[in-house]
């Protein structure tokens, strides 16, 4: 018996011969692309930088959801479209040429200083994604929605 007196209660488990006959499908077939979604841009998480001023903590639900949408638009793009095509919407800048100093101790308090190259896509005006791009992985580092990490240089000043 249970807590409280109450008798437990027997989950159904469908026997191996149910879960044997049941149809899975190819979740391939079901992906927009799928021969070339090797490809294209997937999304990771875990270089995160959860402490530092561009991280995604402060952002309310409305702006989450805005920048996962704009972000979904770009997984049906390939590394080659995003990066490849001038500076629009994506660019590759030597993490060594990076202007903010705050960024780059950054880079080292979260054990990411041996990397040589940071990408940036470019979300709205200047909202920019920053992080390491391996292969067709994009790991995700900062969320910039003011263009600081790497400000634009005035011109004529």
């Amino acid at each position: 018996m249970a807590k409280g007196g109450r008798p437990k209660k027997k989950l159904q488990v469908p026997s191996a011969r149910v879960a044997e006959q049941k149809r899975t499908g190819n979740p391939s077939s079901l992906l927009p692309s799928s021969s070339s979604s090797d490809e294209r841009i997937c999304w990771r998480f875990t270089h995160l930088d959860r402490e530092g001023p561009w991280g995604l903590a402060p952002l309310d639900h409305e702006k989450i959801q805005a920048l996962i949408v704009d972000m979904v638009k770009f997984e049906n793009q390939t590394i080659h479209e995003l990066f490849h095509q001038g500076e629009w919407p994506g660019k590759c800048h030597d993490v060594a040429q990076l202007p903010n100093r705050v960024a780059l101790d950054r880079l080292t308090e979260l054990g990411l200083p041996d990397m040589t190259k940071i990408w940036k896509l470019r979300i709205g005006g200047p909202g920019r994604l920053w992080g390491f791009l391996v292969g067709h992985v994009f790991h995700i580092i900062w969320w910039d929605p003011g263009h600081e990490v790497w400000p634009s240089e005035l011109k004529n000043t």
